[in-house]
């Protein structure tokens, strides 16, 4: 799934090509949930945005150099304009690009689909458990698969805003699989301790309802963990809490297209959509 040309011409480069056989072995062995994460959230216009791709668990994880077959498309939008970000193989932070308007900034990738292989049930037991997707496991024993030795697809939406100037302006849609609007600007809407974040799951461009979130919340070294759903109409509302740092996912299962079945041998797709921001009361 990943190919790599690297012609090794001294020590740097060496541990360059080192670093990513380490990093490539790595995202397919470790968690799935993948977000982006700003160094700061807030800035001023003109200066630099920097952002690590993370790849963990629970609000935790390894940040990961940029890898151009790891991707897509990585874009910043602001104002309803979008533009590619280009990053250089190698580059830690993965992200790192200019704010050149003032408004609420929206960082965002697609990755390339990857694969991963389930050796016993009970990983794959756990994983679809974890995710409230247990109807999976009864279409899976309907379709006759077997109980080990598959493999799953799986391709990442992860989004990250940010509040550059005075932060102006609403989350925009983009126009991937699955992927989380934020209907409420965290970035001007006036902070009280009972209030919430608006935000809308959407599969295929449509409201995806009755699903599984994941929210955490970090703040002063602490983690906070909620489970919620989405209602009918794809829409979950975030408790503001005390502030600090959020990041939400979601996951969607399909049975993967002939495509994504052809060059993996998947016999499952996951779709995982995130998005990060920060709240200062």
């Amino acid at each position: 799934m990943f190919k790599h040309n690297v012609l090794v011409k001294n020590t740097e480069s060496f541990f360059l090509v080192l670093v990513i056989l380490l990093q490539l072995f790595s995202c397919n062995a470790n968690a799935h949930e993948m977000w982006i994460e700003p160094v700061k959230y807030q800035i001023e216009k003109d200066a630099m945005i920097f952002a690590h791709e993370k790849v963990g668990q629970n609000f935790k994880g390894n940040e990961y150099s940029y890898l151009d077959s790891s991707y897509e498309k990585i874009d910043i939008t602001v104002n309803n304009e979008t533009h590619p970000i280009k990053s250089r193989i190698g580059d830690i932070p993965a992200i790192h690009v200019q704010a050149k308007k003032e408004g609420l900034t929206i960082l965002s990738a697609v990755t390339t689909v990857s694969d991963i292989s389930y050796e016993t049930w009970a990983k794959f037991e756990s994983f679809i458990k974890s995710k409230e997707l247990d109807w999976v496991l009864i279409k899976h024993k309907k379709r006759g698969l077997p109980d080990k030795g598959f493999t799953e697809a799986y391709q990442r939406f992860p989004k990250a805003l940010v509040k550059v100037g005075a932060g102006a302006g609403k989350d925009k849609i983009l126009g991937m699989r699955l992927e989380w609007l934020i209907e409420t600007n965290p970035y001007t809407t006036p902070y009280k301790k009972d209030g919430v974040i608006k935000a809308r799951l959407l599969w295929e461009g449509k409201p995806l309802k009755f699903t599984h979130v994941g929210v955490f919340n970090k703040l002063d070294n602490q983690l906070i963990k909620t489970s919620l759903s989405t209602d009918e109409n794809g829409v979950v509302n975030i408790p503001q809490a005390n502030g600090g740092e959020f990041l939400i996912n979601a996951v969607q299962m399909v049975e993967p297209s002939g495509k994504v079945r052809k060059e993996t041998g998947a016999v499952w797709e996951s779709l995982w959509a995130s998005v990060t921001y920060k709240l200062n009361p």
